[in-house]
């Protein structure tokens, strides 16, 4: 599966196990290490680029994989998938929804909330296993194909 966005800055190639993100010249390798839903070049794709400091890896894909996830239950969510780069400490979180409305309805979502409550709290990922500061997010909208 391939996506890209229809302003053609970004294509997304996406294998059951694998996958490669290219923006410009450049190219990043990524083995997917979760995957749900039905991925299509259709929608408003977001990627949560998560910078995981060195040697928090494991903690990180342990609380992250293991997490009570509601996204199933938000309307407009098709798909997502989590990747980890081969070489570099960046973590994507691809999500797809049907449109930008179902992604800002989402942030604005009970679900969210729930899902984001430890955010900046002692028990947070985002204290010595994430780096907020170098995480990063794009947003776009796929081309209709």
């Amino acid at each position: 599966m391939i996506l890209k966005d229809a302003e053609g800055k970004y294509e997304i190639i996406l294998e059951e196990e694998k996958a490669a993100v290219q923006h410009g010249s450049e190219e990043t390798h990524y083995t997917v290490i979760e995957s749900s839903g039905k991925l299509e070049n259709r929608g408003y794709c977001v990627l949560n680029n998560i910078y995981v400091n060195d040697g928090m890896e494991a903690p990180f894909e342990a609380r992250f994989l293991n997490r009570q996830s509601n996204l199933s239950t938000v309307d407009g969510f098709k798909a997502i998938r989590v990747m980890k780069a081969s070489s570099g400490p960046y973590y994507v979180i691809l999500t797809l929804w049907e449109d930008e409305g179902a992604f800002r309805g989402w942030q604005e979502s009970k679900q969210y909330g729930e899902t984001h409550r430890k955010r900046g709290t002692q028990a947070g990922l985002d204290r010595e296993v994430v780096e907020r500061e170098q995480s990063f997010n794009v947003r776009f909208q796929l081309e209709d194909i």
